[in-house]
């Protein structure tokens, strides 16, 4: 949820450069032929679009809209454009924005709208160019600054959204807007003790917008303060209803076991259109899959409801192994949404539960072209081939060769393993504040820290992340780097950690079946095991690899299993299915697995 930005359409100031222009280019302006063979004197372009911007002003776009289709000049162009971008008519918008940018290609003012224009259709590889296409113009170009300072907020790109900030606010202090996307750049890189401060001083001054709550949420968390962030986020919810500030007050109600609360939030959510869908996900998330279905039911005899609701109806039916159904509930919500990733991956899954592999594969294959480095799909591809029988399936999976057990080297500043597996475990347990798990993870019986590790200033933790190095080098040099493999064509001899976190299981506790479709490399690191694992009897605690999260037609159980053990990492491709037993004597599993990228 990204901040208001200024200097979305021309204000007055950049008119005003207009119209100094226009009483110095006048002769320069063309009309339309009916407009050259009516006799009507040049002199009269000016009032002509000025009449325009008048009425763009006050909103009244049918007259701007009559005036500026009489004029062909880049200038008129370009006011025609934000005279549809402001009646709603993004298309029309984006091709007049086009024209005018190509009848003047040196006007950074056009380049900067073009840019936002794209940024609101979602194209945000124009939107990038264009800014940066205005800044080559003109280098101190505020808008096209601010602009592309918060389209990298949106990209996520942190290290790059810093550097435009940091140029930005010394002379823009007063500015609200950049100084909140200034404080998210900062928790994205991963400081939200220096971001949260931030927030508190916007709202202090009298910005309560929001999704200025709901950050300052969000950082709360990231440190632990827990119930001042649910604060924030009630507060944010309750001035915009939103499925983002929906999902994240759910998530804090379920994690804290106020269920009173989730039940309350859930059944007044399922009363909005907007919202229903995700509050039945949210049902389906905590274990009620037949309540999510009558609620959506209920829910869409009372009112018409977006495609989500058939999304989340696929993804119930999936849940109650009902494919067909599933099939079905996915094949509605492609018809009006038929790019809808959730629902298309819906739709693969429901596939392979009915032995519908062949079908599933053209899906699958589309997927792998848009977004080959996205695990999951590489996940649906080697389970699809598996249920074919394709020799394909061995070499892409093969689990023998791809998930390797290491023991990790003994930390620099310990004697062993074992007392650094104790003083780790308790820097861990600093971190643990829940009493369950997220309502959108894998997880299950247990909790999970709220913050990635590998940006926690603490020696412990900064000590397993340097001993990481050994074993994911000695890794990446086992598996080679055959450019005909998806795992290994992406060696290219170095890594990065994405992200790492800490689980804590106990009895009941499991991981379902799942994959991480951001990571290459994924892990398990095993601080602490229950006693049981070590047996036999059930593979109690133990990781499997191979089984899908859903029941498939053929079956396809688990390939492959490894009993845990103190101080044991292991590294497997993020894009292999893998969950764990569960355990069942009341003691603790406690795990710090991380995701680590080609670099």
């Amino acid at each position: 949820m990204l901040p208001a930005t200024s200097g979305l359409y021309p204000g007055p100031a950049y008119f005003g450069d207009l119209q100094v222009w226009l009483r110095q280019n006048v002769a320069d302006v063309a009309l339309c032929d009916d407009t050259r063979n009516s006799g009507r004197p040049m002199h009269k372009t000016n009032q002509v679009i000025q009449t325009a911007y008048a009425a763009y002003q006050r909103g009244d776009f049918a007259e701007a809209r009559r005036c500026l289709r009489r004029v062909k000049h880049p200038k008129a162009v370009h006011l025609l454009g934000l005279v549809e971008k402001g009646d709603g008519n993004l298309r029309e918008a984006m091709q007049l924005l086009r024209r005018a940018a190509a009848l003047d290609s040196r006007d950074p003012e056009i380049a900067n709208n073009l840019a936002r224009t794209a940024q609101d259709t979602g194209d945000l590889n124009t939107a990038e160019s264009e800014f940066r296409r205005a800044l080559k113009i003109q280098p101190d170009l505020r808008p096209a600054l601010v602009g592309l300072s918060h389209l990298l907020v949106e990209l996520e790109r942190w290290p790059e959204a810093h550097e435009l900030f940091t140029q930005l606010l010394p002379a823009a202090l007063s500015d609200p807007s950049l100084r909140h996307g200034f404080a998210m750049t900062i928790l994205g890189l991963g400081q939200p003790e220096k971001a949260e401060p931030m927030f508190t001083a916007l709202i202090e001054e009298g910005n309560t917008a929001p999704q200025i709550r709901y950050m300052r949420a969000r950082a709360r968390l990231e440190l632990g303060i827990v119930d001042p962030a649910i604060e924030d986020l009630r507060a944010a919810h309750a001035v915009r209803p939103s499925i983002l500030t929906l999902q994240s007050l759910a998530n804090m109600y379920w994690m804290t076991g106020d269920n009173a609360s989730l039940e309350t939030l859930v059944q007044e959510a399922i009363t909005v259109p907007e919202l229903a869908a995700k509050a039945a996900e949210i049902l389906r998330q905590t274990g009620s899959p037949e309540k999510a279905l009558a609620a959506l039911h209920a829910a869409r005899a009372r009112q018409e409801l977006p495609p989500a609701s058939w999304a989340v109806e696929a993804t119930v039916f999936i849940d109650m192994n009902d494919g067909a159904q599933a099939e079905e509930a996915a094949r509605e919500c492609l018809v009006v949404d038929p790019q809808n990733i959730v629902v298309r991956r819906s739709l693969i899954t429901s596939l392979l539960m009915q032995g519908k592999a062949n079908d599933a594969m053209p899906v699958i294959d589309d997927m792998r072209q848009r977004a080959p480095n996205d695990q999951q799909w590489l996940a649906y591809e080697t389970t699809a081939l598996r249920l074919l029988g394709d020799e394909r399936y061995a070499s892409i999976a093969d689990i023998e060769r791809f998930v390797r057990p290491y023991h990790l080297p003994v930390p620099a500043g310990f004697d062993d393993i074992e007392s650094f597996n104790s003083a780790f475990l308790q820097a861990l347990e600093r971190w643990q504040r829940y009493k369950t798990h997220p309502l959108d993870q894998s997880l299950r019986g247990g909790s999970q820290t709220p913050r990635d590790l590998t940006t926690i200033d603490d020696p412990v933790i900064k000590a397993f992340y340097r001993a990481l190095d050994e074993p994911i080098r000695r890794y990446m040099s086992t598996v080679g780097n055959d450019q005909d493999h998806p795992l290994t064509a992406r060696n290219t001899g170095n890594y990065r950690i994405t992200g790492g976190w800490s689980v804590k299981l106990q009895g009941g506790g499991k991981h379902v079946n799942h994959v991480h479709p951001e990571g290459w490399i994924s892990s398990a690191y095993y601080v602490a095991v229950p006693e049981e694992t070590g047996t036999d009897s059930g593979h109690a605690g133990w990781i499997k690899f191979g089984e899908p999260p859903f029941a498939t037609t053929p079956p396809t159980p688990p390939e492959k299993w490894i009993r845990p053990e103190a101080g044991m990492l292991v590294l497997f491709p993020s894009y292999l299915w893998h969950g764990t037993e569960p355990i069942h004597d009341g003691s603790v599993r406690v795990t710090a697995p991380f995701d680590a990228v080609p670099a």
